[in-house]
Formats: structure tokens, C-alpha cells, sequence
């Protein structure tokens, strides 16, 4: 267990710290977020919503957001690989982990961003609580449910005949 939370630890400080560098959050991070801004919109659109996109800014009829670099999903995506990768597990089912992990909290915040502009527009006040509170709190929870989902389905390690019966 202190393996785990050292790796974590290390995992997790060593990803937010490249995640921070200048060239990183201007080359990589920036175009991220707007991919991340302009999918969001592109999937109101396919189901009939009238959104606007400029930059990393979705607006409707009456209420707008700015998807920031806290609101991309990549600080959780981090402590979501920190938490992979810190475990002892096969190699290929880390990545599979990760790549599904990944995938499933960028899915999730997606729903999150477009939520957030409907509130927005239909009550600000609850809008800023479901933000800043709500929704924080989901993608968190998501990040721990995917993590123990994974942790399920570890491939037993190859018996060595010293384990004890159960």
C-alpha cells in the first residue's frame, strides 16, 4: 500500500508538473481544450441544438461558457493514470485501463460542459452550484468507479505453487 501511494504521489506530481510547462499548456493543452470546446458544441448541433463556438466559448441563446483548462478533464484524467499506473498490474492491461479510463472521463465531462450550458441558461444560480459542486464531485466519483471496475478485472498473476489455499 505505501508503494501505491508513493507511486501515486510521484505519478501524479510528475504529470501535473509536465501538464504546467509553458510549451506543454500552449502546444498541447490549448489545442486540447478547444477539441474538447468545439466536439462539445458539434454534439449539440448533430442533435438539433443552435450553439455558437469561438475559441474555447460555446454560447446558446442566452447563456455562455468558457471551457478553461480545469474544466478539459485533464487534471482528472491524471489522478485517473496516477492511480493506473502507481498499481501493480500487467503492462497491457494498464494501457487498456488507461485507454478506456481516458476515454470514459473525457466522455463524461463532455456531458458535463453541455449540461452546464443548458443550465446556465435555464437558472445561473444553480448553474454555479452544479459546477462548482455537482459536478466535481461526479467526475471524481467516475475516476474512482473506473478505477475499481479495473481492478476487478486484474488478470490473477500466474500461480508459483508457494500461495497459501484460501
Amino acid at each position: 500500500m505505501r508503494r501505491f501511494l508513493f507511486l501515486f504521489a510521484l505519478v501524479a506530481l510528475i504529470a501535473y508538473g509536465i501538464v504546467y510547462l509553458p510549451p506543454v499548456r500552449e502546444h498541447v493543452i490549448g489545442p486540447f481544450t478547444l477539441g474538447i470546446t468545439h466536439l462539445s458544441g458539434w454534439l449539440i448541433q448533430a442533435f438539433g441544438g443552435e450553439v455558437w463556438m469561438s475559441g474555447n466559448t460555446l454560447s446558446i441563446p442566452g447563456f455562455a461558457v468558457q471551457v478553461l483548462d480545469m474544466c478539459n478533464g485533464v487534471e482528472a484524467t491524471i489522478i485517473l493514470w496516477a492511480a493506473l499506473i502507481a498499481f501493480p498490474s500487467p503492462i497491457g492491461y494498464k494501457l487498456k485501463g488507461l485507454l478506456i479510463g481516458t476515454l470514459t472521463v473525457h466522455f463524461l465531462n463532455i456531458i458535463r460542459i453541455i449540461s452546464l450550458l443548458y443550465l446556465g441558461a435555464y437558472d445561473e444560480q444553480m448553474f454555479h452550484w452544479v459546477h462548482w459542486y455537482l459536478w466535481d464531485a461526479l467526475i471524481m466519483l467516475d475516476i474512482l468507479v473506473v478505477f475499481l471496475v479495473w481492478l476487478r478485472f486484474i488478470p490473477e498473476r500466474e500461480s508459483t505453487g508457494n500461495a497459501a489455499p484460501a
